[in-house]
């Protein structure tokens, strides 16, 4: 119809081009439009037939339906009931409940272990005895159920006593279907046995009985009214059965048409299939032949990166012991300043004790940048390490089970555009052969309905010859009859069949319906793929292609880091430019100081009193000071004392008589350490240990210092490592990136867009449309058409029978002539 009126469009746009030069040169091309114009308002009054046509077609099918019960809940259970006759077709088969772990109908879980049902001493010993043995429940079909949570024992699917419908319950509703057919069947057969009885009997009654045919009209002849009333009938049967023939020409149209788009839709189906196969096979191939070499790519490009497993805890670390080892150092090595002391660098120990100032802040430092390199370094560790693992996981390790599984797909999808090219082949040699017949197809549906006509003409023509001078040739009435009885009975017995036809294919349809919901019914475990097909799905999960082709699909997560900001540590920096710039100025070490408590150590060893007058006295020397017996001549005590241990001893006699206490008992001194016995040798001891002290620390901080950069250099030596490393990682990972997603992952990409079949969708919804829209409301009408047309028939068979005797006898007078009779 869209097709037409887009023609009549264009033959206006024409006629509004036409000038009248045009007029003037060819008249007749205005002829030509307006001809043009009535054969187009033609087609689009056929078009709208047909559609008047199609949607009446489509009301008698919903009647049959509903008239037939036709629920939902209906054709579910007939669909329950042919499954349960089909299993029982192969029951020996289909009730075998354990199988070998092996087999390939073994019923398992998605890890690959069998399903069982709990052992318990609910169990039945079959299912005890088989586990026990290794055997496997048998997958779920149409005798066994699927094992639900809380089963106990495994159910049947139709031979339990609680089961829906029973092998019982399918036979009755098998027959009750039948029956269902049956009744559209049985008044044509019914018709079809009375016409042919009826056909017998009549002319056994014409012609052993003479009674029948104009055998024996009424010897007074017959008024106009009786010789013209079978006529009138005649006409008003006659346009009935002219009107269902139309009608089913129209149908027939249609229903010719209907094949074609069939053939058409299955065509273009398969094409598509056999276009979307090759858009498939083609990732396919070039993932097979990537693969292995993006595997080997990944490989290279990630060698030597395992310090990435390490994250950011090395650096950590690295800082940690540096913190530790040089944080809050002091001189000598441990000693702790004495707050509560007189002096400075008192140590608790009343010792000497000088601080590392540069040292007081490490720790802080330290924190700093530990807390930098947390955050600006660590989340950007975490992600190249993961994408290292998942490149490995999801590529490296499988790239070989990737290539062997992908190849097989390949050849499938080779052996598929086979046998779909040889389909499309045999479909293509059908449509042919069809396009072939198609003529005398339409000849053959509307053949019985010629034959109704050619009654109808034969007997229309014999009643004109009835009606005029020529009434010998009326006696074709007979032939036409006698075809009529023919015809009645070819007509009722094929409409049965016919409509027997539509009614099951109307079935077909709703059952069509209902398997298009969920193909698991008809299809079982292939119904997925149609499923998904059907649903716009991919098809890549379908397949359990997910966890081979994950690197492509999101199990890669490339990163996206800003390697400048990330390796940013200018906290750590800052740092290690402040401890290599330290110096022994860090040490809170003053070496007048030192010089003066050499003085004021020697001025107490060498005073003079009238009751303290210490030896030997010295003098000490900054020299000697680890060994002061040198500086006062002796030879070295054995065992050796400590140089305090050696300046107590020497100097303990001295006690009692250098006091301080009066000018006679020698100078005043005082104790460093607070509440201590304050003797002098005690304080000769405590002063001298603070000379050992200061020249510890003055011999210790230049290696001191030197360690503390050597420390803090190889803390910078190892962030510079760690730099170049995720520099390089991430060049590498991003080259890696590259090469995927130019290659792999784009192939993925295709074969994933690729994965969508949802044409199959609407192959089938156009499919349907022509074999449930158009083919059987069409084929149900022209049986119900021909049907009728077999009723219309019966009363013109009867009107030929009497108006043959009526038209042949003479006006209102006496019987007809002898030789007026059909011998």
């Amino acid at each position: 119809m869209k097709r037409s009126s887009r023609q009549s469009l264009d033959v206006i746009s024409k006629l509004r081009g036409v000038n009248a030069v045009t007029f003037a040169q060819d008249g007749r091309q205005l002829e030509i439009a307006v001809s043009s114009i009535s054969a187009n308002r033609r087609l689009d009054a056929s078009s709208d037939a047909t559609t008047q046509a199609t949607k009446v077609g489509a009301s008698v099918r919903k009647a049959i339906k509903q008239l037939r019960g036709g629920t939902p809940k209906f054709y579910n259970d007939l669909i329950t009931a042919v499954k349960i006759t089909m299993c029982e077709q192969d029951l020996e088969k289909n009730e075998v409940r354990f199988v070998s772990s092996s087999d390939d109908n073994a019923y398992k879980d998605d890890d690959g272990n069998c399903v069982k049902l709990p052992t318990s001493t609910l169990s039945d010993d079959d299912a005890t005895q088989a586990y026990a043995q290794g055997q496997c429940e048998v997958k779920p079909n149409c005798y066994w159920a699927p094992i639900e949570d809380g089963d106990t024992s495994r159910a049947r699917v139709y031979a339990d006593p609680d089961s829906t419908m029973d092998k019982k319950g399918a036979e009755a509703k098998l027959k009750e279907w039948a029956t269902g057919v049956i009744g559209f069947i049985i008044p044509g057969v019914v018709l079809a046995i009375l016409s042919l009885l009826t056909m017998i009997f009549f002319f056994i009654c014409r012609c052993c009985c003479g009674r029948c045919g104009g055998r024996s009209p009424r010897e007074e002849g017959y008024t106009c009214m009786q010789k013209f009333l079978p006529l009138l009938f005649f006409v008003l049967f006659t346009i009935g059965i002219v009107g269902v023939s139309a009608a089913a020409f129209v149908y027939r149209g249609t229903m010719i048409g209907a094949v074609g788009d069939i053939f058409n839709a299955t065509t273009g189906t398969l094409d598509n299939v056999s276009v979307w196969v090759v858009e498939i096979r083609t990732p396919l191939e070039e993932i097979r032949d990537k693969v292995l070499s993006s595997a080997d790519l990944v490989t290279d490009k990630l060698k030597d990166t395992s310090f990435i497993e390490d994250g950011v805890d090395g650096l950590e670390l690295k800082l940690d012991t540096f913190s530790d080892n040089s944080a809050n150092r002091t001189l000598p090595e441990g000693c702790a300043i004495d707050t509560s002391a007189s002096q400075d660098n008192t140590a608790t120990d009343g010792g000497f004790c000088a601080p590392c100032q540069a040292c007081t802040t490490i720790s802080s430092e330290m924190d700093k940048a530990s807390k930098q390199i947390e955050t600006n370094a660590k989340p950007g560790v975490q992600q190249l390490n993961t994408v290292r693992q998942q490149l490995n996981e999801q590529l490296v390790s499988i790239s070989q089970s990737v290539r062997d599984g992908v190849n097989t797909q390949v050849g499938t999808a080779n052996d598929l555009i086979k046998m779909v090219d040889d389909v499309n082949g045999d479909v293509g040699d059908y449509d042919t052969k069809f396009e072939g017949y198609r003529d005398q197809l339409g000849y053959a549906v509307m053949g019985l309905f010629a034959l109704a006509l050619v009654v109808v003409v034969v007997g229309f023509v014999g009643i004109l010859f009835g009606l005029t001078p020529l009434k010998a040739l009326a006696n074709i009435m007979h032939f036409a009859y006698f075809f009529g009885f023919i015809a009645l009975f070819l007509t009722f017995i094929i409409s049965a069949i016919v409509l027997a036809v539509g009614v099951v294919l109307g079935d077909v349809c709703e059952v069509t319906t209902i398997f298009s919901a969920n193909w698991t019914v008809p299809l079982g475990d292939s119904a997925k793929v149609v499923d998904a097909c059907f649903n716009n799905e991919s098809l890549i999960d379908t397949f359990n292609l997910s966890s081979k082709l994950e690197f492509a699909r999101g199990g890669v997560q490339f990163p996206d880091i800003d390697i400048t900001s990330m390796l940013d540590f200018s906290e750590l920096d800052t740092f290690s430019s402040t401890i290599l710039a330290t110096d022994e100025s860090t040490f809170t070490f003053d070496d007048s100081k030192y010089d003066d408590a050499f003085t004021a150590l020697n001025k107490y060893a060498a005073q003079t009193s009238t009751s303290c007058n210490p030896s030997p006295s010295g003098p000490y020397t900054k020299a000697n000071v680890e060994q002061p017996w040198v500086d006062n001549s002796q030879p070295a005590p054995s065992p050796e004392p400590t140089p305090r241990e050696y300046i107590e001893a020497l100097y303990k006699s001295y006690d009692s008589t250098c006091t301080g206490a009066t000018s006679a008992n020698g100078l005043k001194f005082t104790c460093r350490k607070p509440g201590a016995t304050c003797s002098f040798s005690y304080f000769m001891g405590e002063s001298f240990e603070v000379l050992v002290d200061m020249a510890g620390v003055k011999a210790g901080m230049s290696t001191f210092i030197t360690q503390l950069h050597t420390n803090v250099t190889d803390v910078t030596a190892y962030t510079d490592t760690f730099k170049s490393n995720i520099s390089t990682l991430n060049t590498a990972v991003n080259n890696i990136k590259d090469d995927l997603q130019s290659s792999l992952i784009a192939y993925v990409g295709d074969f994933e867009d690729a994965m969508h079949c949802y044409f199959l969708r609407d192959g089938y919804d156009q499919i349907f449309e022509a074999l449930c829209g158009k083919l059987m409301p069409s084929l149900t009408m022209i049986a119900l058409m021909l049907f009728l047309a077999g009723v219309f028939l019966i009363p013109v068979n009867v009107c030929l029978i009497i108006g043959v005797k009526r038209l042949k006898a003479h006006g209102n007078g006496h019987i007809m002539d002898n030789e007026m009779k059909f011998q």
